[in-house]
């Protein structure tokens, strides 16, 4: 039984008395008819059948297995159906919603790979391999508490997440500057004594100077003395907390710009070896958000916000213990408003934390457009559409501006509420106080000094007050860094890998069958051998995988079946930088960076000289309009290179890739967006660059693939047709009516 769920728990009937070992059982959440409800879907080696959740005796559908043909999904509105051909006729089985798509999608592929195998075994009239069971790979995506699928990449649940853990993992970030750290903390301890100096030099001021009683009122030159001495060591007193203060503040300040850098660096490094598949389903926006804001917030709180708790805290115990001391009536009666602000402080922190988590994806969403916007604004300007950009810029922020509000406005409201509670204590201490001041149990100075020390207590129990919101912004922000530093990377380097500094070129697909959802395969059983040196072209329409499989030529993506071999190794045992340094790629969407000439086509060999360079773009055919422009190649390319046409940046991808001298070159449509005349030019340069290299060419213009030794045609995934580009026009199939397409399209057509 390979793929079952594991919540909920399988009915025992389910699994006990079926005739024959149960392979599959997995349950759905719609009945027949299309409302909630749980059915379960229950394969044997002899039948499969479908139960009620309330009848797990009687099944409501039961079919011979060696009777299905074919199995398939059908996509309907928020769900899909699981649809089995029998005979001539396809039937629906169940129903589910979009959650367990991919399971139901995993179950149909069995169910079809079981068809297709019986089929097989008959005509070949012998024994064959049967197909295996995928197991549902959500199930190991999900959160094994609440069960509820995890961030894509992500081992991280939101919801579960601990918080106390949380901080504890950010201050974990302190421990390569643990001596920065303890002298920070150690001037906050000697800050802290200073500020407890001046309230307990204000009791011998009130009550020896300002205001003796008769017992105590000495001559006033002795007074004045006294004021004096006091007076000065208030001033001491606060010289000496200002200077650890300003020691302080410098010394964090310090810290915070290296904590912040290495944050940044930390999270940009990790996204540069996350795999494509990450970056497909996340905003180019959201991501620089958590680098740049989401990164400063988290320094924010390990600077600023962990010194100033445990500064308050400490505060707090001590100040605590001197009221205690000085006088524990008074102090009890100032802790009688605290278990109502703990009660309110923890309902406003749950409701708080999910605010700030709404306003930090607004936010990303918000940058995403942003980012989408500016980098299109061709696009934009060419279609007319700025009023339509600015509406969906002005709904973005607003939705970011109405979370933003409700999260500062609620907090607005819970404070002034928490501190008016809290405050009530200092009233309480005026009245109990006052009595004892007027029955002569304490001096008029032990009161002020109680208050003064009050005045202390209140000040860190309002910063702790606030500490709700200030860790709910934090840890949101420490929750978004951590998602992508949790994210492992799904094309994984072996730490055994084989290290290839120098291959031949030779490419080997065997049984490939990959697809971006594993139960919808874009190429199936996919088999080609390319010798070193030999370039293929790679055609069919849209769609049918000649992209996909460049992907995983350079690994990308890893195949879901099959191998993908270079010089007999499978690319999956080869070290990735040592792969992917010797193959070369040309795009139809050549990106250039935000640089020079000259710095581009160097971007593959940094160390080249300016002469490799130059004969580079020589062979390019991109020397004669490099060195016309005004700053020849120190000429600035622009965004994308925007300020180049087409053809240009074309030909500066082929001057780079040259540079580069890869074993492995890759052609991706590199001729689809110029004029004949350049592409005369890129065709020449092309010519030169696949020499000696092993290519793979895709191209809608056949005129590009005129150099291929062989010609490989997709349909559905599959290979339709292979051979030379005669062989495949004698055969008169899809590669000829392909060319014949090609020639009516490419013919002139003159009006008289």
């Amino acid at each position: 039984m390979a793929l079952i769920e594991v919540m909920p728990v399988p009915p025992a009937g389910l699994l006990n008395g079926r005739g024959s070992p149960v392979e599959i059982a997995v349950v759905t959440d719609l009945t027949c008819h299309g409302t909630f409800g749980e059915e379960w879907l229950v394969v044997t080696g002899t039948k499969l059948q479908v139960y009620p959740v309330d009848n797990t005796v009687l099944p409501r559908i039961e079919l011979e297995i060696e009777a299905i043909k074919g199995a398939e999904i059908e996509g309907l509105i928020g769900g899909g159906a699981l649809l089995i051909t029998v005979g001539n006729e396809t039937q629906e089985i169940l129903r589910f919603s979009n959650t367990h798509q991919k399971k139901f999608g995993h179950v149909a592929r069995y169910l079809q790979d079981m068809a297709e195998h019986r089929e097989n075994k008959t005509k070949a009239g012998k024994e064959q391999e049967p197909p295996q069971i995928e197991v549902d790979k959500d199930e190991g995506k999900r959160c094994p508490t609440c069960r509820l699928l995890l961030p894509e990449g992500s081992n991280v649940c939101p919801a579960c997440l601990n918080k106390g853990r949380v901080l504890l993992r950010i201050v974990s970030y302190l421990k390569p500057y643990w001596r920065q750290t303890l002298f920070i903390w150690i001037t906050m301890l000697v800050g802290l004594v200073i500020g407890l100096i001046p309230p307990y030099l204000t009791r011998p001021l009130m009550d020896k100077v300002l205001a003796p009683g008769p017992e105590v009122a000495g001559p006033i030159e002795d007074r004045m003395r006294l004021l004096s001495l006091l007076v000065l060591g208030l001033l001491v007193s606060q010289v000496l907390s200002q200077a650890v203060g300003i020691w302080r503040s410098r010394a964090v300040v310090r810290l915070g710009a290296h904590l912040s850098n290495d944050l940044r660096i930390k999270l940009y490094s990790h996204l540069q070896w996350l795999s494509l598949r990450f970056f497909q389903k996340r905003s180019v926006g959201s991501l620089m958000s958590r680098v740049m804001t989401d990164t400063q917030a988290l320094e924010n709180v390990l600077v600023d916000g962990i010194q100033h708790l445990v500064v308050n805290l400490l505060t707090l115990v001590g100040i605590g213990v001197v009221l205690f001391v000085m006088n524990w009536k008074l102090a009890l009666a100032v802790l009688i408003p605290m278990p109502v602000v703990i009660v309110l402080s923890r309902v406003s922190w749950k409701y708080l934390h999910s605010l700030w988590h709404r306003y930090w994806h607004y936010r990303a969403r918000l940058s995403a457009t942003v980012n989408d916007t500016l980098s299109g604004i061709r696009v934009v300007k060419a279609f007319a559409r700025e009023d339509e950009e600015i509406a969906r810029f002005r709904t973005s922020s607003a939705a970011m501006m109405g979370s933003d509000t409700q999260a500062e406005q609620t907090w607005a409201t819970f404070f002034p509420i928490l501190w008016f509670i809290t405050s009530t204590g200092s009233l309480l201490v005026w009245y109990f106080g006052g009595q004892q001041v007027l029955w002569k149990q304490i001096s008029l100075g032990t009161l002020m000094t109680f208050q003064a020390y009050l005045g202390m207590f209140y000040g860190p129990l309002q910063f702790l007050s606030r500490i709700t919101d200030y860790l709910a912004r934090s840890l949101t922000s420490a929750e978004r860094v951590f998602e992508v530093l949790d994210s492992d990377p799904e094309v994984r380097e072996l730490k055994d890998c084989v290290r290839m500094p120098a291959i031949k070129g030779r490419v080997e697909l065997k049984n490939v069958t990959f697809g971006y959802e594993a139960h919808k395969p874009v190429l199936k059983n996919i088999n080609l051998d390319v010798a070193a040196g030999e370039m293929i072209g790679l055609v069919g329409k849209s769609g049918v995988g000649k992209s996909t499989a460049i992907n995983l030529i350079c690994r990308f993506y890893d195949v879901q079946a099959g191998e993908i071999l270079v010089d007999g190794v499978n690319v999956r045992d080869i070290h990735q930088r040592d792969l992917r340094s010797q193959i070369g790629v040309v795009l139809q969407d050549t990106f250039l960076f935000n640089g020079t000439i000259l710095e581009n086509i160097a971007y593959a060999r940094p160390e080249a000289s300016i002469e490799d360079i130059m004969a580079a773009a020589h062979a390019a055919n991109a020397h004669g309009f490099i060195v016309k422009k005004t700053d020849g190649y120190d000429t600035k390319v622009g965004e994308h290179g925007q300020s180049l046409s087409a053809g240009e940046r074309q030909r500066i991808a082929i001057a780079r890739a040259i540079l580069h001298n890869p074993k492995i070159l890759i052609l991706d449509e590199a001729t689809a967006a110029v004029d004949v005349d350049t592409e005369i030019q890129i065709q020449e340069a092309i010519g030169r660059l696949i020499h000696g290299r092993t290519t793979f060419a895709i191209a809608h213009r056949l005129s590009t693939l005129r150099n291929a030794n062989r010609l490989l045609l997709l349909k559905d995934g599959e290979i339709a047709e292979l051979g030379t580009h005669e062989e495949l026009l004698a055969k008169k199939g899809e590669f000829s009516r392909m060319v014949d397409a090609y020639k009516q399209m490419s013919s002139v057509v003159e009006v008289a």
